[in-house]
Protein backbone atom coordinates (compact mmCIF):
# COMPACT_ATOMS: atom_id res chain seq x y z
CA UNK A 1 0.00 0.00 0.00
CA UNK A 2 0.79 3.66 -0.49
CA UNK A 3 2.67 5.25 2.69
CA UNK A 4 0.04 7.02 4.96
CA UNK A 5 0.03 7.92 8.57
CA UNK A 6 -0.95 5.35 11.69
CA UNK A 7 -3.71 8.19 12.08
CA UNK A 8 -4.99 8.43 8.98
CA UNK A 9 -5.05 3.86 8.57
CA UNK A 10 -7.27 3.62 12.55
CA UNK A 11 -10.49 5.43 11.27
CA UNK A 12 -13.06 2.76 10.87
CA UNK A 13 -14.72 0.07 11.84
CA UNK A 14 -14.64 -4.14 11.38
CA UNK A 15 -16.54 -7.02 10.63
CA UNK A 16 -15.49 -10.41 8.33
CA UNK A 17 -17.36 -13.75 7.47
CA UNK A 18 -18.64 -16.41 4.84
CA UNK A 19 -17.38 -16.95 1.36
CA UNK A 20 -17.34 -16.18 -2.15
CA UNK A 21 -17.17 -17.72 -5.52
CA UNK A 22 -15.54 -16.15 -8.51
CA UNK A 23 -17.69 -15.56 -11.54
CA UNK A 24 -16.83 -14.30 -14.49
CA UNK A 25 -17.60 -10.90 -15.62
CA UNK A 26 -16.55 -8.97 -18.79
CA UNK A 27 -16.69 -5.52 -18.64
CA UNK A 28 -17.97 -3.21 -21.61
CA UNK A 29 -15.34 -0.62 -22.11
CA UNK A 30 -12.44 -4.07 -22.65
CA UNK A 31 -12.68 -3.58 -26.15
CA UNK A 32 -11.35 -0.24 -25.81
CA UNK A 33 -8.40 -0.86 -23.28
CA UNK A 34 -5.50 -1.66 -26.03
CA UNK A 35 -2.63 0.00 -25.13
CA UNK A 36 -2.81 -0.23 -21.36
CA UNK A 37 0.74 -1.19 -20.40
CA UNK A 38 3.84 1.20 -20.51
CA UNK A 39 6.23 1.52 -22.97
CA UNK A 40 9.33 1.04 -20.91
CA UNK A 41 12.50 1.44 -22.86
CA UNK A 42 15.20 -0.95 -21.96
CA UNK A 43 13.12 -3.82 -21.16
CA UNK A 44 14.06 -7.62 -22.70
CA UNK A 45 12.18 -8.34 -25.57
CA UNK A 46 10.29 -10.91 -24.35
CA UNK A 47 8.61 -8.70 -21.32
CA UNK A 48 7.47 -6.51 -24.10
CA UNK A 49 5.96 -8.98 -25.96
CA UNK A 50 4.17 -10.04 -22.17
CA UNK A 51 2.95 -6.68 -22.26
CA UNK A 52 1.75 -6.55 -25.97
CA UNK A 53 -0.19 -9.72 -25.41
CA UNK A 54 -1.65 -8.51 -22.17
CA UNK A 55 -2.84 -5.61 -23.84
CA UNK A 56 -4.27 -7.73 -26.86
CA UNK A 57 -6.08 -9.50 -24.32
CA UNK A 58 -7.34 -6.49 -22.51
CA UNK A 59 -8.78 -5.40 -25.81
CA UNK A 60 -10.57 -8.58 -26.30
CA UNK A 61 -7.77 -9.72 -29.32
CA UNK A 62 -7.52 -13.97 -28.65
CA UNK A 63 -3.69 -14.95 -28.54
CA UNK A 64 -2.66 -18.86 -29.04
CA UNK A 65 -3.72 -20.32 -25.84
CA UNK A 66 -7.38 -19.42 -25.99
CA UNK A 67 -10.04 -18.87 -23.15
CA UNK A 68 -10.08 -20.90 -20.05
CA UNK A 69 -13.44 -22.58 -18.62
CA UNK A 70 -14.08 -18.97 -17.13
CA UNK A 71 -14.32 -17.01 -20.97
CA UNK A 72 -10.56 -15.28 -20.08
CA UNK A 73 -8.58 -14.93 -22.65
CA UNK A 74 -4.99 -16.98 -21.73
CA UNK A 75 -1.67 -14.98 -21.72
CA UNK A 76 1.26 -17.66 -20.70
CA UNK A 77 4.53 -16.07 -19.52
CA UNK A 78 6.94 -18.98 -18.54
CA UNK A 79 8.38 -20.86 -21.30
CA UNK A 80 11.92 -22.48 -22.35
CA UNK A 81 14.51 -20.43 -22.33
CA UNK A 82 13.55 -17.29 -20.59
CA UNK A 83 13.60 -18.21 -16.66
CA UNK A 84 13.15 -14.34 -15.00
CA UNK A 85 11.00 -11.17 -16.53
CA UNK A 86 12.88 -8.15 -14.97
CA UNK A 87 10.81 -5.28 -14.95
CA UNK A 88 11.35 -2.19 -14.97
CA UNK A 89 7.80 -0.95 -15.02
CA UNK A 90 4.60 -1.66 -13.43
CA UNK A 91 3.07 -4.65 -15.44
CA UNK A 92 -0.70 -3.94 -15.90
CA UNK A 93 -3.23 -6.64 -16.52
CA UNK A 94 -6.66 -6.07 -18.14
CA UNK A 95 -10.24 -7.98 -17.74
CA UNK A 96 -11.36 -10.77 -18.82
CA UNK A 97 -7.62 -12.26 -18.56
CA UNK A 98 -5.40 -15.08 -17.28
CA UNK A 99 -1.90 -14.44 -16.67
CA UNK A 100 -0.11 -17.83 -16.79
CA UNK A 101 3.06 -17.30 -15.08
CA UNK A 102 3.85 -21.50 -14.58
CA UNK A 103 7.40 -21.50 -15.00
CA UNK A 104 8.45 -18.34 -15.08
CA UNK A 105 10.12 -16.04 -12.49
CA UNK A 106 9.28 -11.90 -12.15
CA UNK A 107 11.92 -9.31 -10.70
CA UNK A 108 11.42 -6.05 -10.27
CA UNK A 109 14.08 -3.42 -10.94
CA UNK A 110 12.17 -0.18 -11.17
CA UNK A 111 13.69 3.12 -10.88
CA UNK A 112 14.01 4.02 -8.19
CA UNK A 113 14.95 8.05 -5.78
CA UNK A 114 15.86 8.93 -2.31
CA UNK A 115 13.42 9.50 0.30
CA UNK A 116 13.45 10.64 3.70
CA UNK A 117 11.23 8.29 6.16
CA UNK A 118 10.21 8.51 9.60
CA UNK A 119 11.25 5.36 11.71
CA UNK A 120 7.74 4.40 13.92
CA UNK A 121 7.84 4.59 18.01
CA UNK A 122 5.78 1.34 17.38
CA UNK A 123 7.86 -2.05 19.44
CA UNK A 124 9.91 -3.34 16.50
CA UNK A 125 12.31 -6.35 15.98
CA UNK A 126 15.82 -5.57 17.41
CA UNK A 127 17.26 -6.25 13.98
CA UNK A 128 17.67 -4.83 10.79
CA UNK A 129 18.40 -1.70 12.69
CA UNK A 130 17.99 1.86 11.68
CA UNK A 131 20.01 4.44 12.27
CA UNK A 132 17.72 7.90 11.93
CA UNK A 133 18.21 11.41 12.84
CA UNK A 134 17.81 13.74 15.61
CA UNK A 135 14.56 13.81 14.68
CA UNK A 136 13.90 10.26 13.95
CA UNK A 137 13.79 10.40 9.82
CA UNK A 138 15.97 7.71 7.93
CA UNK A 139 16.64 7.92 4.03
CA UNK A 140 16.13 4.80 1.58
CA UNK A 141 14.90 4.29 -1.86
CA UNK A 142 10.95 4.80 -3.28
CA UNK A 143 9.90 3.86 -6.26
CA UNK A 144 10.38 6.70 -8.88
CA UNK A 145 7.89 7.36 -12.08
CA UNK A 146 5.68 3.88 -11.83
CA UNK A 147 3.54 2.20 -9.15
CA UNK A 148 4.71 0.98 -6.43
CA UNK A 149 3.56 -2.61 -7.13
CA UNK A 150 4.93 -5.21 -9.20
CA UNK A 151 1.32 -5.71 -10.89
CA UNK A 152 -1.38 -3.81 -10.98
CA UNK A 153 -5.13 -4.07 -12.93
CA UNK A 154 -6.28 -1.91 -15.67
CA UNK A 155 -8.61 1.22 -13.90
CA UNK A 156 -9.32 3.16 -16.91
CA UNK A 157 -9.44 6.74 -15.22
CA UNK A 158 -9.58 8.55 -11.84
CA UNK A 159 -13.00 8.52 -11.81
CA UNK A 160 -13.41 4.75 -11.99
CA UNK A 161 -15.67 4.01 -8.52
CA UNK A 162 -16.76 1.11 -6.48
CA UNK A 163 -15.94 -2.08 -8.34
CA UNK A 164 -16.36 -0.67 -11.74
CA UNK A 165 -12.71 -1.34 -13.16
CA UNK A 166 -12.78 -4.27 -15.80
CA UNK A 167 -12.74 -7.74 -13.77
CA UNK A 168 -12.74 -11.32 -14.41
CA UNK A 169 -8.79 -11.54 -14.16
CA UNK A 170 -6.53 -14.28 -12.60
CA UNK A 171 -2.95 -14.63 -11.81
CA UNK A 172 -1.62 -17.97 -11.87
CA UNK A 173 1.80 -19.36 -10.67
CA UNK A 174 5.35 -17.92 -10.71
CA UNK A 175 7.99 -16.51 -8.90
CA UNK A 176 8.09 -13.12 -8.01
CA UNK A 177 10.40 -11.45 -6.15
CA UNK A 178 10.45 -7.65 -5.79
CA UNK A 179 13.98 -6.99 -4.41
CA UNK A 180 16.56 -9.49 -5.21
CA UNK A 181 17.84 -7.19 -8.36
CA UNK A 182 18.91 -4.55 -5.63
CA UNK A 183 19.99 -7.03 -2.75
CA UNK A 184 22.74 -9.58 -4.21
CA UNK A 185 25.78 -7.72 -3.79
CA UNK A 186 24.69 -6.71 -0.01
CA UNK A 187 25.61 -8.29 3.36
CA UNK A 188 24.78 -8.24 6.96
CA UNK A 189 22.67 -5.29 8.37
CA UNK A 190 22.07 -3.66 4.67
CA UNK A 191 21.05 -7.14 3.05
CA UNK A 192 18.67 -7.36 5.88
CA UNK A 193 17.16 -3.99 5.44
CA UNK A 194 17.38 -4.40 1.76
CA UNK A 195 18.98 -1.35 1.62
CA UNK A 196 18.72 -0.23 -2.15
CA UNK A 197 15.60 -2.14 -2.84
CA UNK A 198 12.66 0.48 -2.44
CA UNK A 199 9.34 -0.58 -0.60
CA UNK A 200 6.85 -2.55 -2.94
CA UNK A 201 3.45 -4.21 -3.30
CA UNK A 202 3.91 -7.50 -5.35
CA UNK A 203 0.35 -7.91 -6.56
CA UNK A 204 -2.20 -4.95 -6.22
CA UNK A 205 -5.77 -5.23 -7.48
CA UNK A 206 -8.07 -2.03 -6.94
CA UNK A 207 -11.85 -0.92 -7.88
CA UNK A 208 -12.58 -3.82 -9.60
CA UNK A 209 -14.04 -7.42 -9.23
CA UNK A 210 -13.87 -11.41 -9.59
CA UNK A 211 -9.93 -11.80 -9.20
CA UNK A 212 -8.40 -15.13 -8.75
CA UNK A 213 -4.77 -15.36 -7.27
CA UNK A 214 -3.36 -19.32 -7.44
CA UNK A 215 -0.05 -20.65 -6.74
CA UNK A 216 2.00 -17.85 -6.82
CA UNK A 217 5.29 -17.71 -5.16
CA UNK A 218 6.14 -14.30 -3.32
CA UNK A 219 9.92 -13.62 -2.09
CA UNK A 220 11.18 -11.13 0.66
CA UNK A 221 8.54 -8.32 -0.33
CA UNK A 222 9.89 -4.85 1.40
CA UNK A 223 7.81 -3.19 4.12
CA UNK A 224 4.31 -3.70 2.42
CA UNK A 225 2.29 -6.60 0.87
CA UNK A 226 2.30 -9.73 -1.46
CA UNK A 227 -1.56 -9.10 -2.16
CA UNK A 228 -3.44 -6.29 -1.51
CA UNK A 229 -6.83 -6.43 -2.37
CA UNK A 230 -8.58 -2.84 -2.42
CA UNK A 231 -12.15 -2.22 -3.33
CA UNK A 232 -12.16 -5.52 -4.89
CA UNK A 233 -15.58 -7.70 -4.86
CA UNK A 234 -15.11 -11.90 -5.07
CA UNK A 235 -11.81 -12.53 -4.88
CA UNK A 236 -9.94 -15.81 -3.96
CA UNK A 237 -5.87 -15.82 -3.42
CA UNK A 238 -5.32 -19.83 -2.66
CA UNK A 239 -2.71 -22.37 -2.99
CA UNK A 240 0.05 -19.49 -2.71
CA UNK A 241 3.42 -19.32 -0.87
CA UNK A 242 4.86 -16.23 0.92
CA UNK A 243 8.36 -16.28 2.00
CA UNK A 244 9.85 -13.86 3.58
CA UNK A 245 9.19 -9.94 4.69
CA UNK A 246 11.30 -7.24 5.11
CA UNK A 247 9.91 -5.50 8.34
CA UNK A 248 8.26 -2.13 7.94
CA UNK A 249 10.72 0.55 9.95
CA UNK A 250 7.60 3.16 9.52
CA UNK A 251 4.82 1.42 10.71
CA UNK A 252 4.03 -0.54 13.80
CA UNK A 253 3.12 -4.70 13.17
CA UNK A 254 -0.47 -4.16 12.67
CA UNK A 255 0.94 -3.34 9.16
CA UNK A 256 2.85 -6.02 7.77
CA UNK A 257 0.19 -8.25 5.96
CA UNK A 258 1.23 -11.05 3.21
CA UNK A 259 -2.37 -10.59 1.96
CA UNK A 260 -3.81 -7.00 2.79
CA UNK A 261 -7.42 -6.08 2.74
CA UNK A 262 -7.59 -2.53 2.38
CA UNK A 263 -10.17 0.32 1.00
CA UNK A 264 -9.26 3.00 -0.78
CA UNK A 265 -8.52 6.81 0.93
CA UNK A 266 -6.23 9.81 0.58
CA UNK A 267 -2.95 7.96 0.66
CA UNK A 268 -3.48 4.36 -0.14
CA UNK A 269 -5.06 4.52 -3.67
CA UNK A 270 -3.28 2.84 -6.67
CA UNK A 271 -5.68 4.34 -9.11
CA UNK A 272 -9.46 5.55 -9.67
CA UNK A 273 -11.20 7.08 -6.99
CA UNK A 274 -10.92 7.40 -2.59
CA UNK A 275 -14.16 6.77 -2.26
CA UNK A 276 -13.45 4.35 0.58
CA UNK A 277 -14.81 1.14 -1.13
CA UNK A 278 -14.56 -1.55 1.16
CA UNK A 279 -13.34 -5.13 -0.13
CA UNK A 280 -16.19 -8.24 0.02
CA UNK A 281 -16.81 -11.42 -0.89
CA UNK A 282 -13.49 -13.52 -0.27
CA UNK A 283 -11.62 -16.45 0.20
CA UNK A 284 -8.18 -16.81 1.12
CA UNK A 285 -7.33 -20.85 1.00
CA UNK A 286 -4.72 -23.20 1.42
CA UNK A 287 -1.82 -20.23 1.31
CA UNK A 288 0.99 -21.14 3.05
CA UNK A 289 3.65 -18.30 5.00
CA UNK A 290 7.15 -18.60 6.65
CA UNK A 291 10.58 -17.35 6.43
CA UNK A 292 12.58 -17.30 3.41
CA UNK A 293 16.02 -18.45 3.02
CA UNK A 294 17.43 -14.97 3.61
CA UNK A 295 14.38 -13.25 5.44
CA UNK A 296 12.08 -13.53 8.42
CA UNK A 297 8.26 -14.74 8.24
CA UNK A 298 5.74 -11.79 7.80
CA UNK A 299 4.37 -10.03 10.67
CA UNK A 300 0.32 -11.36 9.70
CA UNK A 301 -0.48 -13.54 6.98
CA UNK A 302 -3.96 -11.96 6.22
CA UNK A 303 -5.62 -9.02 7.75
CA UNK A 304 -6.92 -5.12 7.20
CA UNK A 305 -5.71 -2.48 9.27
CA UNK A 306 -7.23 0.59 7.07
CA UNK A 307 -10.25 2.11 8.70
CA UNK A 308 -12.80 3.79 6.42
CA UNK A 309 -14.24 7.55 7.01
CA UNK A 310 -18.14 6.86 6.68
CA UNK A 311 -20.62 4.87 8.45
CA UNK A 312 -20.88 1.23 6.61
CA UNK A 313 -17.18 0.97 4.98
CA UNK A 314 -16.47 -2.31 6.50
CA UNK A 315 -14.62 -5.05 4.49
CA UNK A 316 -17.27 -8.00 4.57
CA UNK A 317 -17.98 -12.00 4.16
CA UNK A 318 -14.47 -13.26 4.48
CA UNK A 319 -13.34 -16.57 4.26
CA UNK A 320 -9.54 -17.29 5.61
CA UNK A 321 -9.70 -21.73 5.96
CA UNK A 322 -7.13 -24.32 6.14
CA UNK A 323 -3.63 -21.92 5.74
CA UNK A 324 -0.99 -22.49 7.60
CA UNK A 325 1.41 -19.64 8.97
CA UNK A 326 4.57 -20.10 10.68
CA UNK A 327 6.70 -17.45 12.72
CA UNK A 328 4.45 -14.67 12.41
CA UNK A 329 5.76 -11.31 13.87
CA UNK A 330 2.37 -10.41 15.24
CA UNK A 331 -1.34 -11.88 15.35
CA UNK A 332 -0.83 -14.00 12.12
CA UNK A 333 -4.41 -13.27 11.28
CA UNK A 334 -5.70 -9.93 12.16
CA UNK A 335 -8.99 -9.09 10.39
CA UNK A 336 -10.09 -5.51 11.39
CA UNK A 337 -12.59 -3.66 9.71
CA UNK A 338 -14.27 -6.94 8.75
CA UNK A 339 -17.95 -8.56 8.86
CA UNK A 340 -19.41 -11.70 8.67
CA UNK A 341 -16.19 -13.13 9.14
CA UNK A 342 -14.79 -17.11 9.36
CA UNK A 343 -11.35 -18.09 10.50
CA UNK A 344 -11.57 -21.64 10.07
CA UNK A 345 -8.79 -24.65 10.08
CA UNK A 346 -5.71 -22.69 9.90
CA UNK A 347 -2.34 -23.92 11.62
CA UNK A 348 -0.36 -21.79 13.22
CA UNK A 349 2.75 -21.82 14.41
CA UNK A 350 5.52 -20.50 16.87
CA UNK A 351 3.88 -17.07 15.93
CA UNK A 352 3.73 -13.56 18.79
CA UNK A 353 0.05 -13.56 18.22
CA UNK A 354 -2.65 -16.27 16.75
CA UNK A 355 -6.75 -14.67 15.60
CA UNK A 356 -7.43 -10.80 16.34
CA UNK A 357 -10.67 -9.70 15.10
CA UNK A 358 -12.18 -5.87 15.80
CA UNK A 359 -13.99 -3.31 14.25
CA UNK A 360 -12.70 0.01 14.14
CA UNK A 361 -14.73 3.47 14.64
CA UNK A 362 -15.02 6.14 12.58
CA UNK A 363 -13.17 8.54 14.86
CA UNK A 364 -15.49 11.35 16.16
CA UNK A 365 -18.11 10.69 14.09
CA UNK A 366 -19.45 6.91 14.10
CA UNK A 367 -19.61 3.78 15.19
CA UNK A 368 -19.46 0.41 13.06
CA UNK A 369 -19.72 -2.36 14.63
CA UNK A 370 -19.31 -5.84 12.90
CA UNK A 371 -20.54 -9.40 13.79
CA UNK A 372 -20.86 -12.40 12.54
CA UNK A 373 -17.20 -13.59 13.53
CA UNK A 374 -16.60 -17.27 13.59
CA UNK A 375 -12.96 -18.63 15.08
CA UNK A 376 -13.24 -22.34 14.97
CA UNK A 377 -10.88 -25.21 14.76
CA UNK A 378 -7.93 -23.89 14.46
CA UNK A 379 -4.77 -24.75 15.51
CA UNK A 380 -2.32 -22.23 17.23
CA UNK A 381 0.89 -22.12 18.99
CA UNK A 382 2.38 -18.91 20.40
CA UNK A 383 5.65 -17.98 21.25
CA UNK A 384 7.36 -14.55 22.73
CA UNK A 385 7.51 -11.82 20.13
CA UNK A 386 11.05 -9.87 20.19
CA UNK A 387 10.05 -8.00 22.39
CA UNK A 388 9.75 -10.60 24.90
CA UNK A 389 5.83 -10.33 25.38
CA UNK A 390 3.09 -12.37 23.93
CA UNK A 391 -0.32 -11.57 22.64
CA UNK A 392 -3.16 -13.86 22.83
CA UNK A 393 -3.88 -17.38 20.83
CA UNK A 394 -7.25 -15.93 20.01
CA UNK A 395 -8.38 -12.27 20.67
CA UNK A 396 -12.06 -10.21 19.80
CA UNK A 397 -12.18 -6.92 21.03
CA UNK A 398 -14.51 -3.90 20.68
CA UNK A 399 -13.50 -0.60 19.62
CA UNK A 400 -14.13 1.72 22.61
CA UNK A 401 -13.77 5.20 21.12
CA UNK A 402 -15.43 7.37 23.97
CA UNK A 403 -19.01 6.86 25.06
CA UNK A 404 -20.92 7.99 22.28
CA UNK A 405 -18.70 5.49 19.73
CA UNK A 406 -18.60 2.60 20.82
CA UNK A 407 -17.94 -0.33 18.15
CA UNK A 408 -19.04 -3.17 19.16
CA UNK A 409 -18.70 -7.19 17.73
CA UNK A 410 -21.96 -9.54 17.97
CA UNK A 411 -22.83 -13.30 17.14
CA UNK A 412 -19.21 -14.47 17.70
CA UNK A 413 -18.85 -18.02 17.74
CA UNK A 414 -15.07 -19.17 19.35
CA UNK A 415 -14.85 -23.15 19.72
CA UNK A 416 -12.83 -26.40 18.96
CA UNK A 417 -9.64 -24.39 18.77
CA UNK A 418 -6.51 -25.93 20.01
CA UNK A 419 -4.22 -23.44 21.64
CA UNK A 420 -0.64 -23.70 23.13
CA UNK A 421 0.06 -21.03 24.94
CA UNK A 422 3.46 -21.80 26.08
CA UNK A 423 3.22 -18.67 28.16
CA UNK A 424 4.84 -19.12 31.67
CA UNK A 425 2.62 -18.35 34.33
CA UNK A 426 -0.68 -17.88 32.41
CA UNK A 427 -3.27 -20.11 32.30
CA UNK A 428 -7.14 -20.31 30.42
CA UNK A 429 -4.96 -20.75 26.84
CA UNK A 430 -4.15 -17.01 25.90
CA UNK A 431 -8.54 -16.13 25.23
CA UNK A 432 -9.72 -12.72 25.29
CA UNK A 433 -12.62 -11.26 24.62
CA UNK A 434 -13.03 -7.24 25.41
CA UNK A 435 -16.95 -5.82 26.89
CA UNK A 436 -19.49 -5.19 23.94
CA UNK A 437 -18.36 -8.80 22.61
CA UNK A 438 -21.78 -10.70 22.79
CA UNK A 439 -21.72 -14.48 21.90
CA UNK A 440 -24.01 -16.20 19.41
CA UNK A 441 -27.21 -17.58 21.21
CA UNK A 442 -26.37 -21.51 22.54
CA UNK A 443 -22.82 -21.26 22.21
CA UNK A 444 -20.34 -21.00 25.03
CA UNK A 445 -17.00 -18.75 24.28
CA UNK A 446 -13.64 -20.57 24.44
CA UNK A 447 -11.45 -19.95 26.93
CA UNK A 448 -8.89 -22.30 27.00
Amino acid sequence: MAEISRRGLLRGGVVAGAAAVVGGVTSAGQAAAAGINPVVSGEAAHVVALRKALDDAAAGKVGPHGYDEKGRIIVKAGYTGVPTYTLLATLIIGGNTVLDATGARFVAKFPTTTKQYKLDMNPHSPTPTYAPDAEGYFSAPAVSGTKATMLLNHVPSSATAGYSAPGNIKVKGGEWDPISAWVWDLTGEARARGDKAPPMNVLTFIHTQDVEVEGVTVYNVKWWHGVELNAVRRAVVKDCFFYGWIENPTAGLWQGEAVQLDLPLSGNTWAGMADGTPTVDVQVLRNRVAASGSQPSWAKFIGSHTGGQEAGQIHARVLIEGNVVDDAKYDAIGAMNTTALTIRGNTINNSAGGIYASPMTVRGKVANPISGIEIVDNQVTIVAGASGTYRNAVRVTADLYDSAHISSVGDVVVTGNTVTPQIPGQTGGGFYYSSYVTFRAGTTPQTN
